[in-house]
């Protein structure tokens, strides 16, 4: 019921490379930037591919159980953290301030 194989693919437009999901299918879109001068876009992001997972297995739980236009309104959520003495208002699925592997922001 999550997240059980993993496309590859290249964007036709201009939009930076991302992550997303398609029923039980993780799709990893490199930009078409990137793949023009063979770059690569996810070269940073192997710390974070557990929390990538877990955050898009949440929305194919939540589109098999709700509703997927429910689930992906997950990702227009924005929340308040503290960090480092600032306080910051961020997607809810900003990797880079989730605390755990869930890859939501929990706090």
């Amino acid at each position: 019921m999550t997240i059980s194989d993993f496309i590859f693919s290249c964007a036709t437009d201009n939009v930076p490379a991302y992550f997303t999901y398609e029923g039980e299918n993780m799709l990893i879109v490199q930009s078409k930037e990137g793949a023009k001068n063979q770059k690569n876009d996810f070269e940073q992001i192997e710390g974070f591919m557990g929390a990538l997972i877990s955050h898009e297995s949440v929305h194919v739980v939540i589109a098999k159980l709700v509703d997927g236009q429910i689930s992906d309104s997950l990702d227009d959520l924005e929340i308040v953290v503290e960090r480092f003495g600032k306080k910051l208002q961020v997607s809810l699925n900003n990797m880079f301030f989730s605390t755990d592997s869930s890859g939501i922001i929990t706090k």
